[in-house]
Parts: C-alpha cells; sequence; structure tokens
C-alpha cells in the first residue's frame, strides 16, 4: 500500500532535482579543495581551488555561468541560486575582508564558467571549464551524483505508518531503515533478492556503525546517561523530594505547576535538548502528583524547547539560523549583517511566538481537546499517567525511586547539580567559542550580537551540554556522599584536569583505537577513577567518620546505574531515528520533496509555501537543521526576486521568507515521530513516545494554520505594519478555539 502510494504522487520536477544535485557537488567540490583538516592542500582538480588562483590577482571577483546538461543549455534560476549560495560560501571562507565573489550575467564579468552536465543511469556528473581570457582551466569530471526518486519517500512513510498503525516504535523505525538500505543497494546494481539479504548488514555495519562511532552522537548520549543519573542521585538523596515539597507552597494547583514548567522552558533558553532533559526531568516528580498527564507534561516539555532556542538572541540556533543565511544577503544588495537581518525577521517567526503564546492559553483557561483532553481525563479522574498498555520511554524504575530514609528532603541537593549543569554548560559554550580570545582582542565585541553569536556558533554542540551534565553529576554525588566520597570526588576532578594539561597517557594509548575526542573522554574518565577511588578508600581507612546523613558510594552508584538503566529503550530509539535520518540523507529524500512542491503555489504566495516545503521536509527527515540547511542558501535570492511584486518589498519578502523556513522546519520537527527531539521530549517527561506524538500533533496542526492564515498571508497581503495585528489575531484565535473546543478539567487532590 504505501508503494502504491509512493508511486501515486506527481514526478518532481527534474530540472530542479538537477539543480539541487548541481549545488550538492559543488559543495562537494569546495569541502575538497580547502579541507579543514589541511588547508594547505592542493588539489588541481578542484572548481574552487581553479577559482582562487585565477583570483589572485585582486581584479573585481564577478563570475558569469553558463550551464548545458546533455549538450542542451540548461540555465535556470535554480542554478544561479545554487552556485550563488557556493560562491557565498568560498567568500566567506576564504576571502573574508575582500569583496565578494559575485554571479552576474554578461562579458563583462572578470571569469566565465561553463559547466558541463551530463547524467545517465539516474546520476548527475559535472565537469568545468573556467577562464579569465588569459588562462582557461578545465576541470575534471565528477564521479556523479544519484537523482532521487519516488523511492525516496518510502523510509520515512514505512516508518511512520508503521508506528501509528502498529504503535510498534522501534519496529517501525527499523523497518524504514531497512527499506532504505535495500532502495541503496538496488541503486548501486544490486539485484533485489541481493538487496533483500545485504540490507540487514548494511544496517548494521554501515549506519548503526557511523551513528555509533559519530562524535557528537556519543557526546549526545553520554549527556542523557549523565543527566539521568544525576536525577538518581539527587532523588535518592532527597533533592527531588525536597524541590517538590518546597514547592508545593507555591503550587497548589494543576495550573501554577503548569505555568512553573512553562516559565522553567522558557528560562532555558540556550539549548534545545538541555531544555527537554532538564524541564522533563526536574518537573515530572512534582507533575506526577498532582496527576497531570505525562503526555501533557511532554507537549509543555516539546513546546518551549526548540521554539524559544529557535527566537532566543543567545542560543545555540540563532547561532546556526544565521550562519546558514548571512552570506546570501549581500548577493541581493542586502548590507546588514546576518543578526540584524535574524531581528528584522522576528516578528515573522508566527509559529514559535504563537506556539508559546497557545501552551501558556491552555494552561491558564484549563481547557483541552482531541486526545489531549482525553490523556488529561484519565490522569485526574482514575490517576494513571499513561494509558494502559503504553510503554514509557524511560523505565518505572526511575519514575517511582524513593529517597533513602536516612536523607533529609533538601531542594538544594536538587538545586546545586541543576544550576552547575547549567553553568558549566554556559562557560564550555564561552571558553569553546572563542569567548576569552575575543575579550582580549577586543572586550566591546561582547557585548554585540554578531561578536556573541559567534562565540555561541564556534562553540555550541554537544560537548557543552555534556561536560555540563557530567559536572551536575559529580557534584550531585559530592554533595549526597562521605567525607571520603567528597575527598575523592574533589581530588579526582583536580587530578583528573590537571593530567589533561600536562598530556593524558591513557588517552593518548587509546586514541589510535577510538579516535582524539572519544579518548580524550575516556582517558579523563579512567584516570579520575582512579585517583577519586584511591583517595576515598584512604580517606574511609584512616578518616574520621561522616556524622551528617549521606548516601553510601554503593547507593549512589546504584541511584546513578538505576536512572542510567533506565534508558535503554529510548538510547535504542534515539539511534534509530540517527539512523533514518542518515537514510534519508543518502537517498536525498529532501532534496525530492523540495523539488517536488516548489511549484505548486503562484508566487505572491511564496511564504506559504516555504512553510509548506520546510515542514514536509523537517518531518519526512525528523530534522530541523538539516531542513534549514538545504532550504536557506536557495531562499534569499529566490525571495527577493519576487519581492518587488508584493507589499513587502524586498527586504521584507526575504524577511518573512527566512521566519517561514524556521518556523515550518520547527513545526514539521514537532510532528515528526521519528525526530530527536521528539524522542528527547519523551524520554525526559516519562511519556509513551507515539501517545507524545499524537496528543501533540492536533495541537501543532492548529498553531501552524494559524501562523498561515492570521500570519504569513496577511503579512504578504498588507506589508510590513500588519505584523503586530497579526500577532494579535493570532492569539484571539487560540482563545477562540480553546473557548469552542476545550472542555475545562478539574484540578486533582495531590496524590
Amino acid at each position: 500500500m504505501l508503494l502504491s502510494i509512493a508511486l501515486l504522487l506527481p514526478t518532481a520536477d527534474r530540472g530542479a532535482l538537477v539543480a539541487l544535485a548541481v549545488g550538492h557537488l559543488l559543495g562537494a567540490d569546495l569541502a575538497q579543495a580547502f579541507p579543514e583538516s589541511d588547508p594547505a592542500a592542493d588539489s588541481s582538480t578542484s572548481l574552487f581551488r581553479s577559482l582562487d588562483r585565477l583570483l589572485a590577482d585582486g581584479r573585481e571577483p564577478t563570475v558569469a555561468a553558463s550551464v548545458r546538461l546533455d549538450g542542451v543549455a540548461a540555465w535556470n534560476p535554480a542554478f544561479a541560486r545554487a552556485l550563488s549560495s557556493q560562491l557565498n560560501r568560498y567568500s566567506e571562507a576564504r576571502r573574508a575582508g575582500r569583496p565578494r565573489v559575485r554571479l552576474v550575467t554578461g562579458d563583462a564579468a572578470q571569469l566565465q564558467l561553463a559547466l558541463d552536465l551530463r547524467s545517465a543511469d539516474g546520476r548527475v556528473s559535472m565537469a568545468a571549464r573556467l577562464s579569465d581570457g588569459d588562462r582557461v582551466l578545465e576541470i575534471e569530471r565528477t564521479p556523479g551524483r544519484a537523482l532521487p526518486g519516488r523511492g525516496a519517500l518510502l523510509p520515512p512513510l514505512i516508518a511512520i505508518a508503521i508506528a501509528l498503525a502498529l504503535r510498534r516504535t522501534l519496529l517501525a523505525l527499523f523497518a524504514g531503515i531497512y527499506a532504505g538500505a535495500v532502495l541503496m543497494l538496488i541503486e548501486r546494481g544490486s539485484s533485489f533478492a541481493a538487496a533483500l539479504a545485504l540490507g540487514f548488514w548494511d544496517v548494521l555495519a554501515v549506519y548503526f556503525r557511523a551513528e555509533l562511532l559519530n562524535t557528537f552522537r556519543a557526546e549526545i548520549i553520554g549527556f542523557i546517561v549523565a543527566l539521568i543519573a544525576m536525577i538518581g542521585v539527587i532523588t535518592r538523596a532527597g533533592g527531588v523530594q525536597g524541590f517538590v515539597e518546597r514547592s508545593a507552597a507555591l503550587v497548589r494547583s494543576v495550573r501554577s505547576a503548569l505555568f512553573l514548567t512553562w516559565g522553567m522552558g522558557l528560562l532555558i533558553f540556550f539549548d534545545d535538548y538541555a531544555n527537554c532533559m532538564l524541564v522533563g526531568s526536574t518537573m515530572r516528580p512534582l507533575t506526577d502528583r498532582l496527576r497531570i498527564s505525562r503526555e501533557k507534561l511532554a507537549y509543555i516539555v516539546d513546546s518551549t524547547a526548540a521554539p524559544i532556542a529557535g527566537i532566543s538572541l543567545l542560543s545555540t540556533w540563532i547561532a546556526f539560523e544565521v550562519s546558514v543565511f548571512s552570506a546570501q544577503l549581500p548577493e541581493v544588495g542586502i548590507s546588514e549583517s546576518g543578526y540584524a537581518f535574524f531581528l528584522r525577521a522576528m516578528p515573522f517567526r508566527y509559529y514559535c511566538i504563537l506556539t508559546l503564546v497557545f501552551v501558556a492559553a491552555t494552561i491558564a483557561s484549563g481547557r483541552d481537546f482531541g486526545p489531549m483532553a482525553r490523556a488529561e481525563r484519565r490522569a485526574r479522574r482514575e490517576g494513571l499517567l499513561v494509558a494502559p498498555g503504553s510503554r514509557p520511554a524511560v523505565s518505572e524504575r526511575l519514575s517511582t525511586m524513593q529517597p533513602a530514609p536516612q536523607m533529609r528532603r533538601d531542594w538544594r541537593l536538587a538545586a546545586g547539580p541543576i544550576a552547575l549543569t547549567l553553568l558549566m554548560t554556559a562557560a564550555r559554550i564561552f571558553v569553546d567559542g572563542g569567548g576569552i580570545a575575543l575579550f582580549q582582542r577586543t572586550p566591546s565585541a561582547l557585548w554585540t550580537l554578531d561578536g556573541i553569536g559567534g562565540v555561541v556558533l564556534a562553540g555550541g554542540g554537544a560537548a557543552p551540554i555534556f561536560f555540563g551534565a557530567c559536572s551536575g553529576l559529580l557534584l550531585a554525588a559530592y554533595l549526597a556522599g562521605s567525607r571520603a566520597l567528597r575527598a575523592g570526588v574533589a581530588v579526582g576532578v583536580l587530578g583528573a584536569a590537571g593530567c589533561e594539561i600536562v598530556g593524558n597517557p591513557v588517552a593518548a594509548a587509546l586514541t589510535s583505537a577510538i579516535g582524539e575526542s572519544l579518548a580524550g573522554y575516556l582517558g579523563f574518565a579512567l584516570v579520575f577513577a582512579a585517583i577519586s577511588g584511591s583517595i576515598g578508600c584512604a580517606v574511609s581507612r584512616w578518616g574520621r567518620a561522616t556524622e551528617r546523613p549521606h548516601l553510601a558510594v554503593g547507593e549512589i552508584r546504584n541511584a546513578g546505574l538505576g536512572g542510567a538503566s533506565a534508558l535503554g529503550f529510548a538510547v535504542v530509539l534515539l539511534f534509530e531515528a540517527w539512523m533514518i535520518g542518515a537514510i534519508c540523507r543518502d537517498l536525498a529524500t529532501a532534496d525530492y520533496l523540495v523539488a517536488l512542491l516548489s511549484h505548486w503555489l503562484p508566487p505572491v504566495l511564496l511564504p506559504l509555501l516555504l512553510f509548506a516545503v520546510a515542514c514536509a521536509v523537517s518531518f519526512a527527515t525528523g530534522s530541523s537543521w538539516s531542513t534549514m540547511s538545504i532550504l536557506l542558501p536557495n531562499v534569499v535570492a529566490l525571495a527577493a526576486s519576487l519581492g518587488e511584486q508584493t507589499q513587502l518589498g524586498v527586504v521584507g519578502m526575504v524577511a518573512i521568507s527566512i521566519g517561514a523556513v524556521l518556523d515550518g522546519a520547527i513545526f514539521g520537527d514537532h510532528c515528526s515521530p521519528i525526530s530527536d527531539t521528539t524522542v528527547l521530549s519523551s524520554v525526559a517527561s516519562g511519556s509513551d513516545h507515539l501517545d507524545h506524538v499524537r496528543t501533540q500533533a492536533p495541537y501543532a496542526f492548529v498553531t501552524a494554520a494559524l501562523a498561515v492564515t492570521c500570519g504569513y498571508l496577511p503579512s504578504v497581503l498588507f506589508g510590513w505594519w500588519s505584523f503586530p495585528l497579526a500577532l494579535a489575531c493570532g492569539a484571539v484565535g487560540v482563545a477562540a478555539l480553546l473557548a469552542g473546543l476545550g472542555r475545562r478539567l478539574p484540578d486533582a487532590s495531590p496524590g
């Protein structure tokens, strides 16, 4: 049935597919020309290396280009956008402080570039000829890139359909991954029977192995494990119970508990992963006590994490978003910096803003509708926090962990580790991003969006949140432990840090086997364990006994491992979500969707089209960042070319189009069961993953509909002045929908 659905879809525009393929080939050429590991490496067959040589004399850097596909002239605006975006990337990387290389028309250009494309067996290859009038450089033909077909849609279609029909998330994701692996083998020339047999091997040996050895993935898993272990320790030490009891004085109702959750989501604005895990894990005991369904908690966690990170001026998201589109702005005559233009686009982030409003409105009104209302009714009336037969993303062992009898219920045992986690994450971002060097060089730059944004972009990633979670875990163990354990932790951290400065021999020995980054983490852990264990044993043998209430080493170990061991299902779920994302990337699923949907609406409705395309790509691939990377480099030029036909003009059309792509990517990510942030929200909240997707989707769709009808459409039709009215209409629409569809549920007595 799924194959029939895929075959019934219209075929994507071939010209758009070829242009997207050329963009990928040019991007690969740029990466080959100036590899980060060896910027001085020679690459005589590279187009951009040849371009660099011809521009060495410093004349005006302009390029005129032509394209022939199978001997026929094929130049169109899609090729222009693909080439312009890569020229801008080249200018950013190689010509800092000098005039950008611009794509122009006519013979007056400094350089003439002729791209010769050939298509055969579903692949496009590229050769090039570059001339400055005196010299001619021929660039060898590339191996080629496969053009995606309708089969590229099958892996996400299969995964999503099986997940919703059978409610077997792991099975559904594996089926999608396996289908993608089979399709990849068939594309490489394998027979169908051979592909069916070898597909299982590729799932494990290619895709699982790649994700397992990926440093970023390892850091994310390490962050989740360390954070959940920290929650386990502070729960056993009485910190979480102390927080719940302390909050009980302020949080006396469901409404106040949910507002506290929403407020925490707004406060942890710098990273969506940290937001999901910290807010969900911290608030779950309190919301459980008040009989708030896990689905409602997961919705609030998920719907504050990405939207607030996406529009916050100091987050890893804004740094990434700006880096993707800023290089294209000068090409259309916009001289503002990327961060200044981000502020210009901020009023048009209708989906993110209305999502935050919608969450607050559901809390304030106490009204819910659809599957969420049924989940809340079940939790309030029957005390069932998850639906019968559902499988929470973490085991109940973590959810039902109780404080040790001898420990006081002290909220500071929870507040200290959580605060340190946030502080050390921010500090690591600042240090890794070159904030100290920037302060020493130009102190005032740290007070500008460009300066601090560059620091956040360079320092962001999984490493800072992993470092922060490990710091919080160590502090939790320190606060809960005996005198011997405290001495061991303190001396172990100092000793391992000192060993890192002078050179860690354990890490050096492991580097060749598992890579420098992972060896560094493991080397630090082993040195810390050796030093802290030795010191702890010495103090416990010869030191004075601890008189205050504390957890024994075995209790801390069991609490930490007990929390981490509850994550088995969640870790497998995350790996499968990453693997199906890799399958979609290899099959170019996103490219096919972009080409398929790129001609469905008239130009005046461009923001609506971009919102829909971004949503479809993000939903199918499970990655909002990948969606932004694919669409934004091409959006600026396209929006500028159509802007004069609307009330917004060029600048306004570019701003609203950027906002539409960013918001559409987040909307699709919210609704996708294969999104990693959706998985993390389920994990942190202890909700069944598919229950979370099923209950959140109607709210996300309603918010998206309001963003389109009250936001993007009026803004294009009436111009800049309409956005305050659009937001007001959207807020009124939220209130009207909740009043008409929602049902109010009474507060439950604390359980």
